[in-house]
């Protein structure tokens, strides 16, 4: 699977639903550089910068 799809899903499981999650993913965040996640999420090294800020926001930890 692509990293792009596995970061997809994996906003969708902390956001509770695609909506959400896609809002997400396409607003520049300033914790990853100001690029949006789906722009980092095309390869190995990006996909794991996105995933272990959906992991702090799934803790509870604010961006």
């Amino acid at each position: 699977m692509r990293y792009v799809e596995l970061i997809q899903r994996e906003a969708e499981a902390v956001f509770g639903n695609k909506n959400k999650a896609d809002t997400w993913l396409n607003q520049p965040n300033a914790d990853l550089g100001d690029s949006t996640p789906l722009e980092l999420a095309h390869n190995e090294a990006g996909y794991d910068q996105v995933k272990a800020e959906l992991e702090r926001l799934s803790h509870g930890f604010a961006c």
